[in-house]
């Protein structure tokens, strides 16, 4: 989930072993390599799929990230038990990182296959954090928050109802009791082989990818992706930080710890090689934008006029609120290196201009 991105670099040139835009039938698995199967799972949200991966464990399986917590997903797993495995076959659960699409599903299999969570701290806190926050303390965060955007106050009620929405009661979440917490550097025994956590930081708190080098293949999530880049955002839980550079780190890091011709296998498109050409596109991408940023704060620009200048294209609501928050990302990237100041107005709207 969140995804949102405006290409300004050349596609790089990539290698797509099982060709592009190609998948298995959703809840057939197709082993890519020795023992990973690719699970293709339909979402009911714009972003129609997500790829989940069912690794040969001994006897048994473990399964990387879950799907969204809804009724056509449960579907699909119950077609890969009643064929593929069974529940009891399943010796773990590990979870990439805390969006819906990756663990909206995990309580539901924990329970069902009666295993435990392997989880970043990082990412099971912010989750938790989330799910036990008090209602009325966040409603009023979030009502700063989207007036400093610069929204007027029907955009920022329709956008703060959309970002306190929340039907699901949180018994039904991920508990901290089923977990048990992975790192950065941690090597995870699968099938007698050694799958190493590398951690990447910005489209999420500590997002955990995987890497085994016999196979010479990485669990990338939505830490590396084809074609489309992961939104880097500033939320109310944020503000003052700097995700995108920490993104921009990681993307970095991806290019440094793996073998050039590493088999990328993401949580969303197709597998592919090429990764260096990939990460060196969203950085250039990202530089771009912060071009663009640079050559308009002569006058005092709110985020809302800055996102505009980014993302200058109709957006509904989602796409709106994860392009502000992405707009604020680049934004708060330049006020961490002194290149703009921001002031908040009488009217509480953020305004930011050249340091």
């Amino acid at each position: 989930m969140s995804h949102l991105s405006t290409e300004f670099a050349p596609r790089p040139k990539l290698e797509y072993p099982f060709e592009m835009r190609w998948s298995p039938e959703p809840g057939k698995p197709f082993e890519v390599v020795d023992g990973v199967y690719w699970l293709r799972m339909p979402l009911p949200i714009a972003l129609d799929h997500i790829n989940l991966w069912i690794l040969r464990d001994g006897d048994g399986w473990t399964i990387v990230d879950t799907g969204y917590d809804a009724q056509v997903c449960k579907d699909v797993w119950e077609q890969v038990f009643d064929g593929f495995m069974t529940p009891k076959s399943v010796n773990k659960i590990i979870v990439t990182h805390f969006h819906p699409d990756h663990i909206g599903l995990a309580a539901w299999l924990a329970h069902k296959c009666e295993c435990s969570i392997q989880i970043s701290e990082g990412e099971y806190h912010h989750y938790a954090s989330i799910i036990n926050r008090d209602k009325a303390q966040f409603e009023a965060q979030a009502n700063a928050f989207i007036t400093e955007m610069g929204y007027p106050k029907s955009m920022v009620d329709k956008f703060v109802g959309f970002m306190v929405s929340d039907d699901k009661p949180a018994a039904s979440r991920v508990q901290q009791d089923q977990c048990q917490f992975i790192k950065d550097g941690d090597l995870i025994n699968i099938d007698q082989r050694q799958w190493r956590v590398i951690s990447g930081n910005g489209h999420s708190p500590e997002h955990s990818c995987l890497y085994n080098a016999e196979l010479n293949a990485m669990l990338s999530g939505d830490q590396s992706i084809a074609r489309i880049s992961s939104n880097v955002s500033v939320y109310p839980s944020n503000r003052d930080k700097d995700p995108l550079g920490d993104w921009l780190d990681s993307c970095q890091k991806l290019i440094d710890e793996l073998p050039d011709d590493t088999l990328m296998l993401p949580a969303h498109q197709e597998p592919f090689r090429g990764n260096p050409a990939r990460m060196h596109q969203l950085i250039d991408d990202h530089h771009a934008q912060l071009n663009r940023l640079r050559l308009s704060v002569d006058a005092p620009i709110s985020p809302v006029e800055a996102r505009a200048i980014l993302f200058d294209r109709e957006l509904n609501t989602i796409e709106t609120l994860l392009a502000t928050g992405e707009t604020l990302a680049h934004l708060n990237y330049l006020m961490h290196r002194k290149e703009v100041v921001m002031q908040i107005g009488a009217d509480g709207v953020a305004r930011y201009s050249a340091y």
